[in-house]
């Protein structure tokens, strides 16, 4: 089998293994794999994964010290928060209400002059435009920071239309459809005010999202941005024809079909 020889790319004895279990770990966490949120015991690892005791216990460490797991003496080894996970169709808003909730609060409503980074977004968009800005909060943790501007008059009924369980429901009860709608995904460090509203230690890693939603006449009607926390989502999608159903533990996280 052809190796990479570079020694340049080399890795320290043993650190290929603890990054690929930590991995593997880490999907199996995210996709609900343990029933109970209870992780196997460090010798169940070690013969499942084929690893030493020590590869084991410093991916675990790793998780550990990442939040996504939590260890304690004599309890053993259990998830922390699971992820929420969106499809990233339904993620879009196209189709219409996705059912999965955000848990949002709306922490404020405005109607604000047209920043010029909104004006370039949102072309004839006018002088003012409404500012709704949410955050996600699931089980009382933080995930998101999203603020959105939407362009007058087309969205006014949004100034007092009830919000609902996710920006889309927040559209039709104000009598909004999408004809489209385009994100843009990259990830940057936290700034200390962001870190801050997503209870996070500044510099830590967030998605950053920038989304465009087009209205049914093909408008451009709102730009978002959000700052969202990297360990309480996760993004599916796939292509192809459906997969088949698979029978899962009841307490999976929802992976959309």
């Amino acid at each position: 089998m052809l190796r990479d020889s570079s020694q340049r790319l080399a890795e320290p004895d043993g650190n290929a293994a603890r990054r690929r279990l930590a991995l593997l770990l880490r999907s199996a966490i995210g996709r609900g794999d343990y029933p109970r949120n209870r992780l196997p015991r460090e010798w169940e690892l070690m013969e499942s994964s084929g690893e030493t005791r020590a590869v084991v216990r410093d991916a675990l460490g790793e998780l550990a010290a990442a939040g996504v797991v939590t260890r304690e003496q004599g309890l053993g080894t259990r998830t922390g928060v699971l992820p929420s996970i969106f499809g990233l169709r339904e993620f879009h808003g196209v189709d219409g209400v996705p059912e999965q909730s955000t848990y949002p609060t709306v922490t404020d409503r405005s109607i604000i002059p047209t920043p010029p980074v909104v004006a370039a977004r949102l072309p004839g968009c006018g002088d003012e435009v409404l500012r709704v800005e949410y955050i996600a909060v699931a089980l009382d943790f933080p995930g998101a920071v999203s603020t959105n501007y939407f362009t007058l008059p087309a969205c006014a009924a949004l100034a007092e239309a009830d919000f609902g369980h996710n920006i889309y429901a927040f559209l039709a009860n104000g009598g909004i459809t999408l004809s489209a709608s385009e994100f843009l995904i990259g990830a940057a460090e936290a700034d200390p005010y962001t870190a801050a509203r997503l209870k996070a230690e500044p510099g830590t890693a967030l998605l950053t999202l920038e989304q465009i939603m087009y209205g049914a006449d093909g408008a451009p009607i709102c730009f978002s941005t959000v700052a969202q926390r990297g360990d309480r989502v996760r993004f599916f999608a796939r292509t192809g024809p459906a997969a088949p159903p698979v029978a899962e533990p009841a307490d999976r996280p929802s992976i959309p079909a």
